[in-house]
């Protein structure tokens, strides 16, 4: 009797612990992230943002349904991270979806074509039904919307260089950046504003589109003509409106140019980085592009016409060599490679002009990036004309390079004949440079009579500027009449880290570090072993069907036998 009121205090004592345990729960609302990492954690820039919101976020998710291991996984992290972000504010809303769920395909096709106008790329998997494979399209995104606004955002990713598990890594390990990138754009009521240069046959329209419309997003797009002035009271060009114009764009892109600057040019963009001004240079040197191959398969590519940049470029800290570069890590084009019956038979062969460049540095900019295609660049040196100048190497091209020095024939031929190891062995150079710091002026102790019109400052503020030796990194593909996504290549079918890098590059030069170091978090990849999976398949099954047994079995006898000597015992 004493034995069995004792059982009973226990028990009330383990039911009241437990009550109490759960109204302490219900009250006080922790999570415990036990990952090394801080795989389960926000990051500090996330919370601030929430803290901030004053009206609801509403999120839809297209991930609900029957899907592969891989795609399950994601929509299950996508959740974890969006009941985080509710975590830390209520205001935050979210809901799963199937967009694909309607037996009727007209209903179904027109829902993704909805979804697909809104930004967000279906994806069509091959999913195994027995011994048979079935395709199924997804669409493998969300919608984030904000009073009157609403932005898409793509949650699976596809990086060119790495494997399915990687590139699933990848997305999850992007959630947290791209929704709170998504929030902060639709929180910011006034966009930044940044400018594209026109004047001197720079890229724009169709060339840009995707570009320019992805950037419309977050920041305020202008163009600006460093040749076209106002007239003053005096009825002369009012340069210092030009000036101050320029001074309240936060970037300027310079995509492509093609015709000389003049001296004013230079002075209006030199007293711009002065001002702490931040410039992305994508220039070419040589001029060559694919439109010289249709007509007869080969051109004669040659230093491009003076762009009077070079001196302003060598004061900053880089050098653009008149060079074309060819690249064992290379894109494809179609070639024919024979003829039957005069009708071509195309090939895709590695064309070696077209770089593929995979970045390595752990720079906020090109960490986890996807790989990045650049057509007929040539090569940079950084030069050491002012020690208070960083610059860091974010592009670079393989091991295995060749540098051909202008002028040079290109011919459709080169890409039928294999590459002579012994050619390609100059070493990776650098596509793309990042330089911060304190600037000199170019104009600085010479004699200039606009310095009299104009205000001038002889040395900068700390800045920043990004030079490419690439005008067509900015250049989307064009395919009847509608721009392409920037960085996708149509011949290949894939798509390339052009735009994330530009994308990436605008952030950190605008000084947005909180925000790109989200997106640049590094979760540890703890993907199994599939070989060893496989070699140790047998072993792993039997152990796990046997040892539970044998514990069953062995748990029985212990009780038993605990039995028999109790009531042996008592007898």
């Amino acid at each position: 009797m004493q034995n069995r009121k004792k059982d009973i205090i226990q028990f009330l004592s383990i039911l009241v612990i437990i009550v109490l345990i759960n109204i302490i729960g219900s009250l006080v609302h922790h999570r415990f992230d036990l990952t090394k990492e801080g795989r389960y954690s926000l990051s500090d820039a996330s919370k601030e943002l929430l803290s901030t919101l004053d009206d609801y976020i509403y999120v839809e998710v297209y991930l609900e349904g029957d899907f592969p291991a891989g795609i399950e996984r994601l929509s299950l992290e996508t959740r974890q991270i969006l009941s985080e972000f509710k975590s830390q504010n209520n205001l935050i809303q979210y809901t799963f979806i199937n967009p694909t769920e309607s037996r009727d395909d007209k209903t179904r096709n027109e829902i993704i074509k909805q979804l697909y106008e809104k930004g967000l790329n279906p994806t069509s998997l091959q999913v195994k039904d027995g011994d048979s494979y079935s395709e199924k399209i997804i669409v493998p995104g969300a919608i984030v919307k904000y009073g009157a606004k609403e932005i898409a955002v793509q949650l699976l990713k596809n990086q060119i260089a790495g494997s399915t598990d990687q590139n699933l890594e990848q997305s999850i390990r992007e959630l947290e950046y791209e929704f709170t990138n998504a929030i902060k754009q639709l929180k910011t009521p006034l966009k930044p504003r940044i400018a594209f240069l026109t004047g001197h046959g720079e890229l724009e329209g169709t060339e840009i589109e995707d570009l320019t419309n992805t950037l419309a997003q977050q920041y305020s797009i202008d163009k600006i003509d460093l040749r076209e002035f106002e007239i003053d009271s005096l009825g002369e060009p009012d340069l210092g409106k030009k000036l101050r114009d320029l001074k309240l764009k936060k970037l300027l892109l310079i995509a492509k140019p093609q015709t000389t600057f003049q001296n004013l040019d230079k002075y209006f963009i030199d007293q711009y980085v002065m001002s702490g001004g931040k410039v992305i240079w994508m220039l070419d040197a040589t001029n060559a592009d694919m439109d010289s191959l249709s007509n007869k398969g080969s051109f004669l590519a040659y230093p491009l016409r003076d762009l009077n940049l070079s001196d302003q470029l060598f004061k900053y800290g880089v050098r653009l060599n008149s060079d074309l570069v060819e690249d064992i890590s290379s894109s494809k084009i179609p070639i024919p490679v024979s003829f039957v019956n005069d009708v071509p038979k195309w090939e895709l062969l590695p064309w070696r002009y077209f770089l593929v460049s995979i970045p390595t540095s752990s720079h906020p900019i090109t960490s986890n990036l996807n790989a990045v295609k650049l057509n007929f660049a040539g090569s940079i040196d950084t030069v050491k004309t002012n020690t208070k100048i960083n610059k860091t190497v974010l592009l670079h091209t393989s091991p295995y390079t060749k540098l051909a020095n202008t002028p040079y024939e290109v011919s459709l031929q080169k890409a039928l004949d294999p590459p002579v190891q012994e050619e390609f062995n100059k070493g990776s150079r650098a596509l793309a440079v990042l330089l911060e710091g304190t600037f000199e002026s170019i104009f600085k102790n010479r004699i200039n009579p606009l310095s009299k019109k104009l205000p001038f400052n002889e040395s900068s503020k700390a800045t920043r500027m990004l030079v490419i030796s690439d005008g067509d990194i900015a250049q989307n593909e064009v395919s009847r009449g509608a721009a392409l996504p920037l960085g996708f290549d149509k011949y290949e079918k894939r798509q390339y880290g052009n735009k994330d890098f530009i994308l990436n590059s605008i952030d950190y030069l605008l000084e947005e570090d909180a925000l790109i170091n989200v997106r640049t978090r590094e979760l540890k990849m703890r993907l199994l072993d599939v070989q060893k999976i496989n070699r140790e398949r047998n072993f792993w099954q039997i152990l796990n069907l046997v040892i539970p047994v044998l514990l069953i079995i062995l748990f029985g006898l212990i009780k038993q036998h605990n039995r028999k000597k109790k009531y042996a015992h008592e007898k």
